[in-house]
């Protein structure tokens, strides 16, 4: 009887104890539920589930936000354990799964990557993937638990700014305009793309290069600096800067800043205005030329015209027929004075407009025909002229200009020469072809001229001579062929000793 109740009273203390371990099963069972519960509502809608796959048994736990995440319910996923391994993409599935089994084997030391997961309507995400595996005191891994993050919108943003930096890369190395950065503090450049080489004439970014140093007047970068922190941006800024080869340029210059994390950046676009400064110099020339061409025109025209009206009044009342005859003879003289102008105006006016034919030109024949134009207009006695053609080969050009240049280095060159007791003037022409191009030298001993009048002589009404009446545009002429032709003439020259032009011009054959 005693042994029963021992035995009764020792199973209900089990039995308590079982109770007991029950309730306490069931109270932790409550709080992991209503941990379940509250993580559910924390995650509805959000971009992470978790998983758990037990190794031993194949059991797979997949939380609700993993299912929800691919459009799943829960209970559609958790029955397969191999159902997510069949939604990955197939170009990425043979990555994924090494990983995962290299990670449970022990031979990766840990498991974390990207892979695409199809959803229920068939679409892909990218998910990224954490894992922890646990394992038993013999070292056997024997479950394996781990997250999914949607990261689709992470990778798209991703693409997108590697596209917009290869957009960006692809703009700043080939615009067509100059682009660098520059460091705030130092202007050192820490980018320049291939364009702003090229017109500070580079050929690959050197290193410590200081954009300062570039400026001719190194003084302006203060005033850019100043524009910059007044107005945080400046716009086209004019600068001469040197170049890497030497040369100088004129560019005009934006920039803003760009604020980094540690430090603030100017960013610089830049292009080349040497051009259009050098046209607007040429504009700014010809002004001054056409100023002067119509203040000397108005006057080169007035004079032989009063010239003639005032001899034209003495005539009306003169009867001595050799006086007659005189004044006729003065306004004939004049007349030819004012038709030389007109045929000068006319040649610069052609020369400016006109562009001529390339044709074969016989030296022989010009240079003849030049000679023979002047030797009645001018006293020739006692006048040598030498002429030594040199072909080569053919030369071709236009016609026109350099029957410009021939008549008035050579008109000059008898119309100047010095007729001094005893003294043989001379007037030497040489001429030399070549494939590339023609030589042309006209050395006299005339009057010669002054060093301070020489560099003048290509002006327009300038005249170098006292002795001059012609129009004063016969060497401007000339300048502006030479310039047309894409020639060189040098002079030299020494008063009261003679003067030598050498002309080179190109040969268009």
């Amino acid at each position: 009887m005693d042994r029963n109740k021992e035995i009764s009273e020792k199973l209900k203390e089990e039995l308590n104890q079982e109770k007991l371990k029950n309730k306490e099963l069931l109270q932790r069972l409550q709080k992991v539920q209503k941990r379940l519960s509250q993580y559910e509502h924390a995650s509805d809608g959000a971009s992470e589930g978790l998983w758990e796959r037990d190794l031993i048994t194949g059991e797979v736990f997949i939380s609700p936000p993993w299912a929800k995440m691919l459009g799943f319910e829960p209970e559609e996923v958790e029955s397969d354990k191999y159902f997510w391994e069949n939604l990955i993409h197939p170009e990425d599935k043979s990555m994924a799964l090494n990983s995962f089994e290299s990670y449970i084997r022990g031979e990766a030391d840990k498991y974390d990557i990207d892979f695409r997961l199809k959803t229920k309507d068939g679409e892909y995400i990218w998910v990224h993937s954490k894992a922890k595996v646990s394992k038993n005191e013999q070292g056997k891994a024997i479950r394996i638990s781990g997250s999914h993050t949607d990261i689709t919108e992470k990778k798209r943003s991703a693409v997108q700014l590697r596209a917009s930096e290869k957009k960006y890369k692809h703009l700043f190395e080939n615009s067509l305009i100059g682009m660098m950065r520059v460091k705030a503090t130092s202007w050192d450049v820490t980018e320049i793309n291939q364009k702003g080489l090229q017109i500070l004439a580079l050929q690959e970014p050197k290193r410590h290069m200081k954009f300062q140093e570039m400026f001719v007047e190194p003084e302006q970068i203060r005033e850019i600096t100043d524009l910059i922190q007044k107005h945080g941006v400046v716009e086209d800024f004019e600068v001469k800067v040197l170049r890497w080869d030497e040369s100088e340029t004129w560019i005009s210059l934006s920039a803003v800043v760009f604020e980094d994390v540690d430090q603030n950046f100017y960013d610089i676009i830049f292009r080349d205005i040497s051009e259009f400064k050098g046209n607007l110099i040429e504009l700014q020339r010809l002004n001054f030329e056409l100023d002067n061409f119509v203040y000397h025109a108005s006057h080169d025209i007035r004079s032989p015209l009063r010239s003639m009206m005032g001899l034209i009044e003495i005539l009306k009342t003169e009867r001595n027929p050799s006086e007659v005859k005189k004044i006729v003879e003065m306004i004939s003289g004049s007349v030819n004075r004012l038709d030389k102008f007109v045929v000068d105006l006319l040649a610069m006016s052609r020369n400016n407009r006109l562009t001529e034919p390339t044709v074969l030109i016989n030296f022989m024949v010009e240079i003849n025909n030049s000679v023979t134009n002047f030797h009645h207009v001018f006293t020739t006695k006692d006048l040598e002229i030498r002429v030594k053609i040199h072909e080569v080969v053919p030369f071709y050009s236009d016609l026109t200009k350099i029957r410009i240049i021939l008549n008035n280095l050579i008109s000059n060159s008898i119309k100047y020469r010095r007729t001094s007791a005893g003294l043989v003037s001379f007037i030497h022409i040489y001429v030399t072809t070549s494939p590339e191009n023609v030589i042309i030298k006209i050395e006299d001993n005339g009057e010669g001229i002054s060093p301070d009048k020489l560099e003048k002589i290509f002006d327009m009404f300038y005249r170098a001579s006292e002795n001059s009446e012609g129009s004063g545009l016969g060497m401007y002429i000339v300048k502006n062929v030479i310039k047309k032709l894409d020639a060189e003439i040098k002079v030299e020259s020494e008063e009261k000793i003679g003067t030598t032009f050498i002309v080179t011009i190109p040969n268009r054959k």
